[in-house]
């Protein structure tokens, strides 16, 4: 009986670290969005098209802080992937016994990607602005530089997708998470990997960018979906 009554403590012990982890990882992505939203929707203010040098010395001087904030608070938003990643691991590979390990490795595959596209962005980015009285002279390689970013967010909706797959098997597997958002994974992922096999080639045009952000719009929807559900429901 006394065997039985230490299993059982160490069950509910385990219980407990999971639902802190798994919540924490839902709060963290929704902290993330919310970086994600005030960073490209608030703060970001593009170059200006084809400027003269004098055009693109002001845009440098006027930007160069709003830019500064946003290269901080993407590490954050670093954090709260590796948070989310790791919640969602524990949600749909540790508190059932089906055994899908496998696919959740996939999905910490995805998130590792995300993290590793985010951190060379952000350093491309930074230094591009850091430069700015050396490449304000130098328009031409100013704007290889930026917008080389943009080729790697392509990148970055390929491991999206690469998550997505992962976790989303894993939890229709285990029944962790409700089949709508693991096909709403499945629907973002198959969005994703044709956004890069399609879009890359054409970068050079107007419209990629555009079909870019509305293939984005989908697994954003899934990154709310499954953090408010991570929150809510934690291990159980």
């Amino acid at each position: 009986m006394r065997s039985t009554l230490v299993e059982d403590t160490a069950r509910n012990s385990n219980s407990n670290d999971h639902t802190s982890l798994i919540r924490l990882g839902g709060i963290a992505m929704l902290v993330g969005l919310v970086i994600h939203i005030v960073a490209n929707m608030v703060l970001k203010v593009f170059p200006p098209e084809n400027p003269s040098l004098d055009e693109l010395q002001t845009y440098l001087l006027e930007q160069a802080g709003n830019w500064a904030i946003i290269h901080g608070i993407r590490y954050v938003a670093v954090v709260c992937i590796i948070l989310l990643a790791a919640g969602l691991f524990v949600r749909t590979c540790c508190i059932r016994s089906t055994p899908t390990t496998g696919w959740g490795i996939v999905g910490l595959l995805g998130a590792g990607m995300m993290v590793v596209n985010l951190l060379i962005t952000n350093g491309i980015e930074t230094l591009t602005f850091m430069d700015f009285d050396r490449l304000s002279q130098q328009a031409d390689t100013f704007f290889t530089l930026f917008y080389l970013t943009r080729t790697l967010f392509t990148a970055e909706i390929v491991a999206w997708a690469v998550m997505y797959l992962g976790f989303g098997v894993a939890g229709l597997l285990s029944a962790t998470l409700p089949k709508w958002i693991a096909w709403l994974g499945f629907f973002s992922a198959a969005n994703g990997l044709l956004t890069g096999i399609f879009i890359v080639p054409v970068m050079n045009d107007d419209w990629p960018g555009i079909f870019m952000g509305l293939a984005a719009l989908p697994g954003t929807f899934w990154f709310v979906s499954v953090s408010i559900y991570m929150v809510w429901r934690g291990s159980t």
